[in-house]
């Protein structure tokens, strides 16, 4: 329960107030019939406030409505006099005030928020501490009725009120009714005082109230000018409050509807950043595609580039055996040209036979000429193999151009970019999840439709599936 001040306004009541005004101003003394009627059930009054209908909700603590208040103090007065008379001292003056009437008031924001057994608890105690107060402050004080009232305001703003009659004794111990001398500012003092202090220790934080001979220079002239409606009458004091509370009303009202039209523009923003977004998550996917296509791509241009690697690197290495082989047959046998140089073999004497076996001769010919067509192949294979080659570097430039192209032609924004790492990581972390030990196998599987694109959102009964998991574990 938050702080919260309590009012205690008081009442002189008289059974005949005097009509003499002082300095200008009437007596502040109600006739106790008139207060007496608008407390009881019959609640007369001009207070527009009050609702007949739930006066049934009244409940008396001390007294009852069929009272006769006026009948209850003339005869405790006669009581009195009767007394004095025994002393032989005059009676009191007729007009004298002969009791109190003390309301207790919470504030109505704070009753709104209580149920009716809080409220009637609340302001039982706060009747107990009150009565506790005037008992301490004069033994001789005598409480006559109290009721809780429920029917003003639609019962929102439940308070009591009390009467009591202000007997003290005099210095010969005699009974006497002087409001003047002990309902003055000094007993406004004690109650202020004791009555927050005391509701505290029941544990109702109840905040002290201001005291006249505490206050600054500064409060006390607001002080002043909230006496103003001290003279008030309590029906015009409530039509004021009332008036107050429809102005605080309508003031929230109004900021309320003013909340209201801002809290209808930030919807209309949420609705369009929504839009925006699951237009940004479109153009992620469509980007995501793309670069798995482009990813695609890629990799078969670097299988194309490896195979085309391999058969350049075999070309090669076919090339460097025929180099070797021809080397190799290079030393072994004579070329075409040093064949067809070589001198005939010299003759015998006759001249009919030579001195080389002309068989051999012809064998060293014919192996000049099978270079020749060796060498003839070899050319030919060797301006094939380079030609390929040639296009196989070419086909490799081709490709590297092509990736750069592919790479700046599908190049994403840099934000775009960030958000796309940030679905690699989550894709990673998702993928390292589904492979631990410690995940349930039904979330496991879960996460691996997930990893193959499927939208669980979708799914029919994956939450029921997901609960159920829960429980297992």
């Amino acid at each position: 329960m938050q702080e919260f001040h309590v009012g205690l306004p008081c009442l002189k009541l008289s059974l005949n107030p005097s009509n003499q005004r002082h300095h200008g101003k009437a007596a502040r003394t109600c006739s106790v019939g008139d207060a007496w009627r608008e407390m009881n059930d019959e609640r007369r009054g001009r207070d527009k406030t009050i609702d007949h209908s739930l006066t049934k909700d009244n409940i008396w603590l001390c007294g009852n409505t069929d009272m006769d208040m006026e009948g209850v103090i003339q005869a405790e007065i006669d009581r009195i006099n009767g007394e004095r008379a025994e002393y032989g001292k005059r009676k009191m003056r007729v007009d004298a005030v002969s009791a109190i009437e003390l309301i207790q008031k919470p504030p109505m924001e704070l009753m709104e928020t209580l149920t009716r057994e809080e409220q009637i608890k609340l302001l039982e105690v706060s009747d107990e501490v009150t009565e506790s107060i005037l008992h301490d402050w004069k033994p001789d004080w005598n409480p006559i009725a109290t009721v809780i009232h429920f029917d003003e305001f639609g019962g929102k703003s439940g308070h009591s009120h009390k009467i009591f009659m202000p007997i003290a004794r005099d210095d010969d111990g005699c009974p006497v009714l002087n409001a003047k001398r002990d309902f003055n500012l000094k007993f406004f003092t004690f109650m202020n005082r004791e009555y927050p202090a005391r509701m505290r220790e029941r544990g109702y934080p109840v905040l002290d109230c201001e005291i006249y001979e505490d206050m600054t220079e500064e409060q006390r002239e607001k002080h002043k000018e909230k006496k103003k409606d001290y003279g008030l009458e309590g029906y015009e004091y409530k039509q004021k409050k009332a008036a107050e509370q429809e102005a605080r009303i309508k003031a929230n009202e109004q900021l309320i509807d003013g909340q209201e039209e801002i809290l209808s523009v930030q919807k209309g923003r949420i609705v369009e950043n929504d839009g925006i977004i699951a237009k940004q998550d479109d153009k992620i996917s469509i980007g995501e595609q793309n670069l798995n296509a482009i990813n695609q791509d890629v990799l078969k241009a670097q299988e194309n580039l490896k195979s085309t690697n391999e058969k350049i690197k075999a070309s090669k290495t076919e090339i460097e055996k025929q180099k070797e082989e021809s080397k190799e047959l290079g030393v072994k046998i004579l070329s075409k040209k040093q064949v067809l140089e070589l001198k005939e073999p010299p003759r015998t004497f006759d001249g009919q036979h030579y001195k080389v076996p002309i068989a051999e001769y012809n064998n060293v010919k014919a192996t000049a000429g099978q270079v020749n067509e060796i060498k003839k192949s070899y050319e030919k294979r060797k301006a094939i193999v380079d030609k390929k080659e040639k296009t196989l570097v070419e086909r490799s430039a081709d490709l590297d151009r092509r990736e750069k192209d592919i790479e700046n032609r599908w190049k994403l924004p840099i934000k775009e970019k960030m958000e796309l790492e940030i679905l690699r990581k989550l894709k990673r972390s998702i993928k390292w999840l589904s492979e631990q030990d410690f995940v349930p196998n039904v979330i496991r599987r879960a996460l691996q439709r997930a990893l193959g694109g499927e939208d669980l959102s979708k799914v029919q009964g994956i939450e029921h599936t997901l609960k159920r998991s829960e429980i297992v574990l």
